[in-house]
């Protein structure tokens, strides 16, 4: 066996950072039963296959079969009959021998996400991971890495009697919830720790059994990357420990919903965060305003990524946290774009934009990629985003926010993909099959919802993702 191989001829997948023989050995030494290739559906849903150990060199070296139409199918393994791609074709789903991982909340579990790839060993038009790779490579062509965390908010369940709930109530913030969580909350953090993904914080939230862990920002694909892993590992720990867990973005109305805040900041090749100006107002660079100016720009389309469900847009309530009219300011949390503001101990590198109109129901690589684009759009053109919104606009008249520029959100999904439909850039860059397939799996997730009637949003979102 090569001690420094490649996944396979035509893949052009160099191993860097574990040989052939380091996987082997862990996966003897920890007695892995299972390892998992995955990646994330369109649609949002991690999906994948498993193999055992005997499996591991033909997986590495060929990848594992999968039918064209899997990306095409809804949140209910439906697929529409009008896709392009239907059960005729093949895709290979190709594992990146860097991110396998121990799953250390699932005995006998590795993981390692993969790439979607044609026969020929190409990366395939549908591939999530294949797009972001592409988008950042476009941001190396002009000298820049960005740097992303997924702030997560999800709602843990019990089962006390024959129905799931929120398995406790507490005040937002309220030390009484950080002690009823505290089993879950230390396993997690301990499995994540475990798997690279750094926490930063955890406390509870405004919603019953809502909590919040965020984690350390890390560069381009290991953002999207540690998305993958971090769902993946607070619903395995959770059910571990006989609860379940939900993203879903807005399982009650009348309390708050759960939100996936996307933090993200540009560095140049000096190490230096380019959205930072110490002397500018907000501490925010010309091109810090011009990407905050780029994601305004194209928000209605943005949101058919990062709002990917017919229940988000139940989150985008006006004076609820998460934003829903266009705009930007500074530490402004009813803001599409809020600008973090830096801290005493490293001015620089904590200065950060935060995208708030997004949830855990979105496919990270289809989300940041989005973002990106968009982002880079306002640098090329070089747009000004305007006056920062210094106060909510909720508490503005309908005159007022027309005259700033804080337009609404669009109301639904179908507004949102008719938006995206619209914007020449995004379908261009996205990639013009990669948005007609999507459009077309989600306006059939929408008629699939809307046919079962007033428990549809919960049976197709509560425990899927």
């Amino acid at each position: 066996m090569p001690s420094n191989a490649q996944c396979g001829p035509g893949f052009d997948r160099a191993v860097h950072m574990m040989n052939i023989e380091q996987l082997h050995r862990l996966i003897a030494d920890h007695d892995i039963r299972l390892i998992r290739a995955m990646y994330v559906g369109p649609d949002g849903i991690s999906r994948g296959k498993a193999v055992t150990p005997s499996g591991v060199d033909s997986m590495l070296a060929s990848g594992l079969g999968l039918t064209q139409a899997q990306a095409s199918v809804t949140v209910f393994d439906v697929l529409p009959p009008t896709s392009h791609y239907q059960p005729i074709g093949e895709v290979r789903l190709v594992p990146d021998p860097q991110t396998f991982q121990i799953m250390p909340y699932l005995p006998g579990h590795a993981r390692l996400l993969a790439d979607l790839y044609t026969l020929g060993g190409q990366p395939w038009e549908l591939c999530p991971r294949s797009l972001l790779r592409r988008v950042v490579g476009s941001l190396t062509e002009r000298g820049f890495t960005i740097r992303a965390a997924f702030e997560n908010e999800f709602t843990l369940y019990a089962q006390p009697g024959d129905r799931w709930v929120p398995f406790a109530d507490y005040n937002c913030f309220g030390s009484a919830g950080i002690d009823q969580a505290s089993p879950f909350a230390l396993a997690a953090i301990e499995a994540l720790e475990a798997q690279d993904v750094h926490v930063e914080k955890f406390f509870t939230e405004a919603g019953p059994g809502q909590l919040e862990i965020p984690v350390r920002h890390q560069p381009g694909m290991r953002a999207a990357d540690q998305q993958v892993v971090f769902r993946e590992t607070v619903r395995g720990v959770a059910l571990a420990q006989g609860y379940r867990l939900s993203f879903m973005p807005k399982a009650y109305p009348d309390s708050a919903g759960n939100g996936c805040h996307i933090h993200l900041s540009l560095w140049d090749q000096d190490s230096r965060n380019v959205f930072y100006a110490q002397a500018q107002e907000y501490e925010l660079s010309s091109i810090g305003r011009q990407f905050v100016a780029g994601i305004l720009a194209h928000t209605d389309g943005l949101l058919a990524f990062t709002a990917p469900t017919c229940n988000s847009y139940k989150r985008f309530v006006e004076r609820s946290w998460s934003s829903c009219y266009t705009g930007w300011g500074p530490d402004n949390r009813e803001a599409t774009v809020r600008v973090v503001s830096s801290f005493a101990h490293d001015r620089e590198a904590t200065l950060n934009l935060e995208y708030r109109p997004a949830d855990p129901t979105c496919n990270p690589y289809l989300a940041l990629s989005a973002l990106i684009i968009a982002g880079l759009d306002g640098i090329d053109r070089e747009l000004d985003p305007g006056p920062a919104t210094l106060t909510d606009p909720a508490l503005l008249s309908p005159d007022e926010r027309k005259k700033h520029g804080l337009l609404p959100y669009p109301t639904d999904l179908s507004a949102a993909l008719a938006a995206l439909e619209r914007d020449e850039l995004l379908c261009a860059e996205m990639g013009a099959a990669r948005v007609r397939d999507y459009l077309t799996m989600k306006r059939a997730e929408i008629d699939a919802i809307a046919a079962l009637g007033r428990d549809g949003e919960r049976l197709a979102y509560q425990f899927r993702f």
